[in-house]
């Protein structure tokens, strides 16, 4: 039986992924001490194991885990071999998900701001009884209606640079995609996944043939399945200092770079579903790929349905 956690009383745990960068992991566990709630926060990192035996960053990853100190408890995870990012991820958040019933999820390439951990406790606590699937820590720069009311706004695409999420929502996910080739036969489906990125599609094309494995276009296309969005901040709770050319889904680039909460008071959930149109649309901007790519990507639908019929 999955342990129900009772946010209003409690701080969600905060899980870390990290694996080569001790840089990167020291600098993010520095910004979280920077939110008060930490003190009282169980923080659980699961290390991968290296590539190569004797890895000397993988060895420094670990020398600066087993030092972290001023969370509630520091629970560390070492994997004994390499599984991947995404393996990794599927893995340790399921674990700690079913035990805690929530959990905050951080990779080490991000930076937290003072107000993370209070946005993230109170939007887990508003939403927990939702059609929401998940909470973002992060937004791109988008276009909002004059006068908007709301700190935070829905967008059906989920958001992997800090995120969060419930169990019963994790629950939801088939890791498998049984149902991918009914989906991507469908040209109206296909549109409708894509209305927040046209790289959508395309990625879970190569992760149904091996060539990419993403945990987060799978759980991004489950919440699109159930129709479930996700709840992003109108500023961001953190920066990606990934965008360095060390990471490997990210290049160096200044294409996400974004404006943080300078303060944040009362946060103001809103309760739609559904975006502005002019929200919709700068979103979209920031994941849509360039014309020469979509060519790309329309000539390998195309043959993946020819060879599939």
């Amino acid at each position: 039986m999955h342990q129900t956690l009772k946010l209003k009383n409690m701080n969600p745990p905060v899980i870390i992924f990290a694996y080569n960068r001790p840089q990167h992991l020291k600098r993010l566990v520095e910004s979280l001490s920077t939110n008060e709630e930490c003190r009282d926060t169980d923080l659980i990192i699961y290390a991968d194991g290296a590539k190569t035996p004797g890895d000397k960053d993988v060895e420094e990853v670990k020398s600066t885990i087993q030092k972290i100190n001023g969370f509630k408890s520091v629970t560390p995870i070492f994997r004994p071999k390499n599984m991947g990012l995404a393996s990794n991820i599927i893995d340790g958040v399921s674990k700690t998900i079913h035990e805690f019933g929530t959990a905050v999820v951080l990779e080490d390439d991000l930076v937290a701001t003072p107000h993370l951990m209070r946005y993230m406790k109170q939007a887990l606590d508003h939403y927990k009884d939702s059609d929401i699937f998940s909470i973002a820590a992060y937004t791109p720069q988008v276009t909002l209606p004059d006068g908007y009311a709301y700190d935070t706004y829905p967008m059906m695409r989920n958001c992997s640079w800090g995120w969060a999420t419930w169990s019963d929502r994790w629950d939801m996910v088939d890791w498998d995609v049984k149902d991918f080739d009914t989906f991507f036969a469908d040209d109206t489906a296909v549109k409708d996944f894509n209305k927040t990125g046209n790289d959508l599609s395309t990625m879970l094309l190569k992760q149904r043939q091996g060539i990419i494995q993403s945990w987060s276009i799978r759980f991004c296309y489950a919440a699109f399945r159930l129709q479930k969005p996700t709840i992003y901040p109108v500023r961001s709770l953190v920066t990606n200092g990934g965008a360095d050319g060390s990471g490997t889904n990210v290049g160096k680039t200044s294409k996400y770079n974004t404006a943080t909460f300078e303060g944040l008071e009362e946060i103001r959930f809103c309760d739609d579903k559904e975006p502005a149109p002019q929200t919709l649309q700068s979103f979209r901007r920031t994941y849509d790929t360039s014309l020469q790519r979509r060519i790309i990507n329309y000539i390998k639908r195309t043959a993946w349905l020819a060879r599939h019929k």
